[in-house]
Formats: C-alpha cells, sequence, structure tokens
C-alpha cells in the first residue's frame, strides 16, 4: 500500500511542479492586491491540490487493466488513494502557509497567525467535503464519466446552496453560525468534513469490491 502512496506521489511530480511555481507568483500578486487570508487559501490550495489528485485519479483510470495483477487487494488501493489525496490537501496547506509568511516578510498584508489556521480549517473542510462525493463517484463511474459530470456537480452543489439559503432552514442556520465563534465553527466543520471522508471511503470501499476491472 505505501509503494501505492509512493505511486501517487511521482505521478503528480510534474504538475505539482507546475503549479507550485504558478501558486507563487500568484500569490504574491493576490497578497500585493490586498486579498483576504481564507480567499488565499481557497484559491491556492484548490489549484495545488485538485489539479494533481486529478491527473493520478486519470493515471489510474488509463493504467486500470493493471488492477487485477497488483500484488495488493482492491481495498488497499483505494485506502491508499484516500490517504495520498489527503497528504496532498495538507501539504498544499503548508505550502500556502509556508509561502505567504515569506512573502509576507516583502509585502505587508494583515490578519495575523490566527486568520491563517482559521482559513485551513474551512478550506481543508471544503476539500474533504469535495473530495468524499468525488471519490465514490470516480470509483462507480470512472474518470472519464466523472469529467463530463464534475461541471453538473459544481452547478448542482449551488444550487443546493442557493436553495438552502432561501429556505426557512438556511436563515435560521445563517443566524446560528452568525453568532458562532469563525475559529469554533472552521474546527466544527473540520470534524465533520473528515468524518464525511471516512463514510465516503467505505462507500468506495464497497463500489470498487464490486466493480468489475
Amino acid at each position: 500500500m505505501y509503494a501505492l502512496i509512493r505511486k501517487d506521489f511521482r505521478v503528480q511530480t510534474k504538475v505539482t511542479a507546475y503549479y507550485l511555481i504558478f501558486v507563487v507568483a500568484l500569490l504574491a500578486l493576490w497578497m500585493n492586491q490586498g486579498f483576504v487570508t481564507w480567499a488565499l487559501y481557497a484559491l491556492g490550495a484548490t489549484m495545488i491540490s485538485m489539479a494533481p489528485i486529478f491527473a493520478a485519479l486519470s493515471y489510474d483510470d488509463k493504467s486500470g487493466e493493471l488492477t487485477a495483477i497488483l500484488p495488493v487487494s482492491r481495498g488497499k488501493i483505494v485506502i491508499a488513494k484516500y490517504i495520498s489525496s489527503l497528504i496532498f490537501m495538507i501539504f498544499a496547506m503548508v505550502f500556502i502557509f509556508i509561502s505567504t509568511l515569506i512573502i509576507g516578510l516583502f509585502i505587508e498584508s494583515g490578519g495575523g497567525i490566527r486568520a491563517h489556521f482559521v482559513s485551513i480549517g474551512f478550506v481543508l473542510a471544503g476539500l474533504c467535503f469535495f473530495f468524499a462525493i468525488v471519490f465514490p463517484c470516480y470509483y462507480w463511474l470512472g474518470f472519464h464519466r466523472l469529467s463530463y459530470m464534475y461541471t453538473a456537480l459544481v452547478v448542482l452543489f449551488g444550487a443546493v446552496l442557493v436553495a438552502l439559503y432561501q429556505s426557512d432552514f438556511g436563515h435560521w442556520l445563517v443566524r446560528y453560525l452568525a453568532d458562532m465563534s469563525l475559529g469554533v465553527l472552521a474546527g466544527v466543520l473540520l470534524v465533520i468534513s473528515i468524518v464525511a471522508y471516512a463514510v465516503s471511503l467505505c462507500s468506495s470501499l464497497r463500489i470498487f469490491a464490486k466493480k468489475d476491472v
């Protein structure tokens, strides 16, 4: 299983290197224009983590016939994918944290360290929720079908958020969350997202165990 995790990082190396350089340049530009801290993490971490992870999924889909002859169980293949993706999301957060601190030595930026950790909580929770949906769809439909559904998923997610916001429950939820500390809210969402990620893992294990390869 550890070999599978290392394989994911080797597959992602070229894509990652490109996006790391690209994101550093964008961070310097965004910070110079006064972007708030959460936006730096939301935009930067999304680019750093999503593109390489999808590249690894595409690679696995193209070499799917190798699954049947690998000396590891299907369960370990799925678990390795979840672990490597989570490590990559955390790496994206750490990279942006260090980069913004270094860039901040040359470009004046506000927010403080606390704003960084609150932003990390919100954005990491969002990424975990996103991939908790993506991975079961990937193991069920395959990468090509998933790529066609990607835009539809984003639109559907946005429509659900709008409908929720306009509902009575949505108004109550917004008022309730407005009274909470941002740090507490970020922590709660992060815990919930990790639970969702674990549930997603169980779902993917069941789906891939029954899939013909």
